[in-house]
């Protein structure tokens, strides 16, 4: 695409990620926080792009405004929000949201000891309206239509390092120990000035620190409570990274705490799936191929391997639409490459793992 370098300026837009909409062009190279080329000047988005910023947690970015290129075609999902189901679902959540807010600022006001047990019941009422593990990944993707505030989102890891635990085989209070832990990992946002945390426009360099700052300051939040250390742990590691590129202590490999680790896999899945209020949520394969080509260097791969799969195991016998406007069912998973699984349209036997030109666009 050719733009005229007087009308350019006029064009460019600094922008939040969670406004980024396809169809945008990038007006500056992206980079990551490490200085690794992401997309060049020039490129126009596509959901899996925006994605990939994502996953590299990059908070704005510049872009020419351009015409929206969502898909507005009726998927799984919409279908699946009106069902019944789902209607229970968002109630038992809807309420929960108010409950574990005033538990938690309760907790910051008055008490000295965590409430673990009561907080949990919470959270349990939530997965006792699904049918099962998978039903509630559903459920959460689905509940996506609110902008990522933090108890939302938190409320969402929790339920996923939930499900992750039960996956991972974990002994039943482990899983509790660390469903907390994903309540409570971004629990350090809450003392950030509210005008920052929820600016619509992009945030400056002084107030990019200030938000980054939330692992540490929720650490010191819990410090004087009384819990199990890898509660407070999650809280102050979550952003940190296998390949020690994280933050705030550059922890590197086995120094992170494995609870920390699954959260932070947890933390990063609900962002990237979460639907904004600027566009719809990013295909769950999009994010899948980003945990398989770039994730194993961020995240301890004996964690993050088996979770992916059981998460693309949701997908079998679904119908998608492929980048051709082909459709067809998932029918088998390709062990070694779960982003691009075999497809079945009509007669024909697709295996995305050997056409690379073709990609899953969207669960319909």
């Amino acid at each position: 695409m050719s733009i005229n370098a007087s009308q350019s300026e006029k064009m460019i837009l600094h922008i939040p990620i969670t406004q980024v909409l396809p169809g945008m062009i990038t007006a500056r190279d992206i980079y990551s926080r490490n200085d690794q080329l992401i997309l060049v000047k020039g490129t126009k988005l596509l959901p899996n792009m925006i994605a990939k910023i994502m996953f590299y947690a990059i908070d704005s970015i510049y872009v020419y405004k351009a015409e929206e290129d969502v898909n507005s075609e009726s998927s799984y999902y919409d279908r699946v929000k009106r069902s019944e189901d789902f209607k229970n679902f968002k109630k038992t959540y809807d309420d929960v949201i108010v409950e574990i807010k005033d538990s938690v600022n309760q907790l910051l006001r008055y008490s000295n000891q965590v409430p673990e047990q009561q907080l949990l019941h919470k959270v349990e009422k939530i997965i006792k309206t699904s049918k099962n593990r998978f039903h509630l990944f559903e459920m959460i993707y689905c509940i996506h239509e609110f902008d990522d505030l933090t108890f939302i989102h938190s409320i969402n890891v929790a339920l996923i390092c939930h499900v992750f635990g039960e996956w991972l085989q974990m002994p039943p209070q482990e899983v509790k120990i660390l469903t907390i832990c994903g309540l409570l990992h971004d629990i350090g946002k809450l003392v950030i000035p509210k005008e920052i945390l929820n600016k619509p426009g992009p945030l400056s360099k002084e107030e990019y620190e200030i938000v980054k700052d939330h692992p540490e300051q929720g650490y010191l939040l819990l410090l004087n409570h009384k819990m199990d250390e890898r509660i407070r742990l999650a809280a102050l590691q979550h952003h940190e990274r296998y390949d020690g590129k994280g933050y705030p202590l550059c922890k590197y490999g086995n120094e992170i705490n494995p609870f920390s680790m699954i959260v932070a896999i947890a933390d990063v899945y609900d962002a990237m799936t979460s639907k904004r209020v600027y566009r719809g949520a990013i295909c769950p394969f999009d994010v899948l191929k980003l945990f398989e080509e770039e994730g194993k260097q961020q995240y301890d791969v004996k964690y993050l391997i088996p979770l992916i799969q059981k998460i693309a195991e949701i997908y079998i016998n679904h119908t998608v639409k492929l980048n051709n406007n082909q459709k067809g069912e998932i029918i088998l998973l390709n062990k070694n490459c779960l982003s691009r699984p075999v497809i079945k349209v009509g007669n024909e036997f697709i295996d995305l793992s050997k056409h690379n030109d073709l990609r899953i666009e969207a669960v319909i």
